[in-house]
């Protein structure tokens, strides 16, 4: 937001510097970024009155002026400038004025005649972009006065940073409102009054607002016989330094009053409205509007527009629309002021990719009382500057003048100073919230606030406890260390558990994600994980997109759209995990937020040594990881169990399993279901996992147990089953490991086999056997003894083949 002090001047009265008001403003929370000089003009760069203007006897296209500089007797200047006339006041640059772009004017001869100054364009000035002609001054501005004197022409301008939540700081008022409320100087409020004549706007407006929800108050005026035509300068110089582009005095004045009172306004061009008709509503499907950017958009029903007889003519809050554009043939002019909702108008405004200073304010709300105020201050200043008249009256649809209801908050002194650390006086109190114009009134040990009309962002004790803060300068808070007692160093085992699980899984090749909490509603449908699945979700109030409009159920979601992000990019392998949070409503209608351990592995492993490409990622690698990580928090592997899963929507059929772990289940693994996949634009499969955390961390949290390292060798042995293909090679683990033998320390699955000279329909499943003993190195015999012992528990348990 940039602030020219002149403008601010009008509000308040700062005798100090710019740069100590950068410094009061900035320790109150509006940051001042920078503090910029302009129109410092060489002093030898003065006004001057033509008092001739004849044709160079010379050159076709030059003038011969003599110009009144304010000196005994006027100067001649030689000028090329079109449109000059006897009686114009101009700039002239004396010789030996630098101009703002370092150039120096001399004496110079044209044909013959000895030019002494040269007359200057508002761009040769800086002070605007047109160089085609010389800048014209006002007729009252005494020849010989320098120009830096002329009002409007010297200023500072001040780069405020407004923080999102102070809507009410985007005008030159509110700033001055802080300045007053934080200096105790006195603010001036004016309210011009437009010039009425003609019949009432009601007998010729009509205005109807259907859609009330995301617009409760709309106001126009009516404003007959107006000359459209430039800005004087003090506007367009005002436009500016205040960052916006001049137009015509119409459009000026609507921005004018935007940038003053913070109230965005738009002006149609009345004889362009079909039936002379305004209705607000939503956008039909399908609907067009040309926009004053020359783009036609495709409307959305969730867009506001207005509309006239034929269709929509503007985009409520946004942008208006080119059929109604204000040009130099309008003659009478319909000014719309409103209040439409900062969600809709942001909404609308993301959707198109308008990003305009209109939206950019009604987005951050603006000041319900400031509607009819604004169209007053707009309709004035055009009927002063354009001609014409305005209609008496104002129409207003709904009737009645609707504001919000202000909410009155219980304030307790003590409260403020535990939130402070620094007790203020409850009268002080007071005053600095009068300040901001809210009204104060004692209710016992408490005060009872209403905020004003424009700071809608103070809705409970500790906003108002803030302002108090902030109006009485943060620096004035003395420090003070904070009184605690002292807590026990030892860290929560949910933290020790997502300590030790991030380290597993780094050990395993994968990267940690930490992605969005927010996910769109099909996603969220799609991917429940097994955490969510029971969960009904969570839809967002004022979603940013329909990207973001719930709260995931489970990390998955987030994982498999960073994954689909990732492949847009090139990837060829991704491993990821997350340790995150579901969010939900449970059966019994109460939110939940549920922690999992998300893993993810697509593609094809990064090659090793010489490899052209590594392996594609399978089941195999997916199931090693988690047994790999339950190992590593301590869970024997004997106690881990893989079952084929029932029903797991999220997953494929066939290629998912549920993992126990002492009877519980503590998760699910698998394939992406194929649908979902081809959804998301993965060609290759995707191996998914989902663990309860809370489970992890009592493993997790659990005091790691030494034990000894062997001092006898093992002996392995290795065995060869043929099975059907259908056959779950965990079987056969969990039958060894079941068996009470103490010198079965371990086995594993270490070769899956299918082809000649396994039979069709079956397969080879290799597994190795570990025999140890504690005290002792067992013999061949007794290793004999015992594999022969396994072998014939397996016959019998199963119907398999063993290989030799």
């Amino acid at each position: 937001m940039r602030v020219p002090l002149s403008w601010l001047g009008e509000f308040v009265t700062w005798s100090g510097s710019a740069e100590v008001l950068a410094e009061r403003l900035t320790l109150a929370g509006l940051a001042v970024e920078g503090v910029e000089e302009l129109g410092r003009l060489d002093r030898r760069i003065r006004v001057g009155r033509l008092t001739a203007v004849e044709p160079h006897p010379g050159a076709e296209r030059l003038g011969v002026c003599r110009v009144d500089v304010g000196d005994a007797s006027p100067i001649v200047v030689v000028s090329g400038a079109p449109g000059l006339a006897a009686g114009q006041c101009v700039p002239v640059a004396l010789p030996g004025a630098r101009l703002p772009a370092g150039r120096e004017t001399r004496v110079a001869a044209f044909g013959g005649i000895e030019s002494a100054g040269v007359l200057c364009s508002e761009a040769e000035l800086e002070l605007g972009d047109d160089a085609s002609q010389v800048l014209l001054l006002p007729h009252d501005t005494a020849p010989g006065t320098p120009l830096v004197e002329v009002a409007g022409i010297a200023d500072t301008v001040l780069e405020v940073e407004v923080t999102s939540n102070r809507g009410d700081c985007l005008s030159m008022l509110g700033v001055a409102r802080e300045v007053a409320a934080t200096s105790g100087v006195r603010l001036r409020r004016l309210r011009p009054r437009p010039r009425e004549g003609g019949t009432p706007a009601a007998g010729d407006v009509r205005v109807r607002v259907e859609s009330t929800d995301l617009c409760p108050r709309y106001c126009a005026r009516l404003v007959r016989a107006v000359t459209v035509q430039p800005s004087p300068l003090w506007l367009r110089l005002r436009l500016r330094r205040a960052g916006m582009r001049p137009v015509n005095v119409v459009v000026d004045a609507t921005n004018h009053v935007m940038l003053e009172r913070g109230q965005p306004l738009h002006a149609f061009d009345w004889e362009q409205l079909a039936e002379r008709l305004t209705v607000v509503r939503r956008a039909a499907t399908g609907e067009r509007l040309v926009t004053l950017d020359g783009v036609e958009r495709i409307l959305d029903p969730a867009d506001l527009v207005i509309a006239d007889a034929r269709g929509p003519v503007a985009l409520a809050g946004v942008m208006g629309g080119q059929a109604s554009e204000v040009t130099a043939a309008t003659r009478a002019l319909l000014l719309e002021s409103a209040f439409f909702m900062p969600a809709a108008v942001r909404r609308t405004a993301r959707r198109t990719g308008v990003a305009s200073e209109a939206a950019y304010r009604f987005e951050r709300r603006v000041d319900p009382a400031m509607v009819p105020e604004a169209l007053d201050c707009a309709a004035a200043l055009i009927t002063r500057l354009a001609g014409g008249r305005t209609a008496p009256g104002i129409v207003e649809d709904p009737p009645g003048g609707w504001m919000p209801e202000a909410p009155t908050i219980r304030l307790r002194p003590r409260r403020v100073a535990a939130l402070l650390g620094v007790a203020v006086p409850r009268a002080q109190i007071g005053r600095r919230l009068r300040a901001l114009g809210a009204t104060c009134r004692a209710d016992r040990d408490a005060l009872m606030i209403t905020p004003p009309s424009h700071r809608g962002d103070l809705r409970c004790e500790e906003d108002l406890a803030e302002e108090v803060a902030r109006l009485g300068g943060y620096d004035a808070i003395p420090v003070s260390l904070p009184e605690a007692p002292l807590a026990s160093g030892e860290d929560s085992r949910a933290r020790v558990a997502a300590r030790r699980l991030r380290r597993l899984f780094a050990a395993e090749g994968l990267a940690e994600m930490v992605t969005l909490a927010f996910t769109d509603a099909e996603t969220n449908r799609l991917l429940p994980g097994y955490v969510g699945r029971t969960l009904t979700p969570l839809a967002l109030q004022n979603p940013l997109s329909s990207e973001t409009g719930e709260l995931r159920r489970s990390p998955l979601a987030g994982l498999v759209r960073a994954l689909r992000a990732n492949v847009g990019l090139g990837a060829d392998f991704v491993g990821a995990f997350e340790i995150g949070k579901g969010y939900g409503v449970d059966a019994h209608g109460h939110r939940q937020e549920p922690r999992a351990v998300a893993i993810l592995l697509y593609g094809t492993w990064p090659p090793r040594g010489v490899e052209r490409a590594g392996p594609s990622v399978e089941f195999a690698d997916l199931k090693g990881i988690v047994e790999n990580v339950l190992a590593g928090l301590g869970l024997d592997e004997r106690r881990v169990r893989w079952r084929p899963i029932g029903e797991e929507p999220f997953l494929h059929p066939g290629k998912a399993a549920v993992i126990e772990a002492a009877g519980a289940t503590i998760g699910v693994a698998g394939a992406l279901h194929p649908k979902i996949a081809q959804a998301c634009d993965l060609a290759e499969e995707v191996w998914l996992s989902e663990l309860d955390f809370e489970t992890l961390a009592d493993y997790g949290s659990r005091r790691v147990e030494l034990r000894p390292l062997p001092r006898f060798p093992a002996v392995t042995r290795d065995l060869a089953v043929i099975v059907d293909e259908a056959f779950p090679a965990a079987a056969i683990l969990e039958e060894i490991r079941s068996l009470a033998d103490p010198r079965i320390e371990s086995v594993r699955l270490f070769d899956c086999y299918h082809g000649t000279p396994v039979p069709p329909g079956k397969k080879s499943l290799a597994y190795s056997i570990a025999y140890r003993a504690p005290d002792r190195t067992l013999t061949d015999e007794e290793v004999s003894g015992v594999h022969a012992g396994v072998l014939q528990r397996l016959r019998e348990r199963f119907r398999l083949e063993l290989r030799s």
